[in-house]
């Protein structure tokens, strides 16, 4: 579906959201395709994590700032194992450690994100881009995001 036709879905289902947190961020749909071929099931996990991201933080409730994106990566690496969540994590403590900035909200967006991802349903397995106009709702509690 194309980012306008999302947009006119409903308030409160995963499309109309979705287009909304891309608009915010000036993404399209198809800007997030990703045209690498696909040629092992690890190819195919890292494929899904690029193509869902921005839809996941729609489910999941973590805004794309920073604690968002990292709250996003913790949940990640809690569901499908992701080496590049490690790094991320890794890069964004160090980081508040050595800009001695405050950690008690990135902890928190960690733990949640941990939590979150262990207790959940494998959203990436989810066929997310068939159910645009289902309430996010429904979507979170099928999945177990609540």
């Amino acid at each position: 579906m194309e980012l306008d036709e999302l947009e006119c879905l409903p308030e409160g289902t995963l499309g109309h959201e979705y287009a909304h947190q891309l608009r915010s961020q000036g993404l399209t749909p198809d800007s997030l395709i990703d045209p690498n071929p696909i040629t092992s099931p690890q190819d195919f996990v890292t494929h899904r994590l690029r193509e869902t991201h921005d839809i996941v933080h729609v489910l999941t409730g973590f805004g794309v700032d920073g604690l968002g994106v990292l709250g996003l990566q913790a949940f990640n690496l809690a569901q499908n194992r992701s080496p590049l969540a490690v790094m991320l994590i890794f890069g964004g403590m160090l980081s508040a450690l050595q800009n001695d900035e405050p950690h008690e909200e990135l902890l928190t967006a960690l733990s949640r994100g941990f939590d979150l991802g262990l207790k959940a349903e494998c959203v990436i397995a989810q066929k997310l881009e068939e159910g645009w106009d289902r309430p996010l709702t429904d979507w979170r509690k099928e999945l177990q995001l609540g």
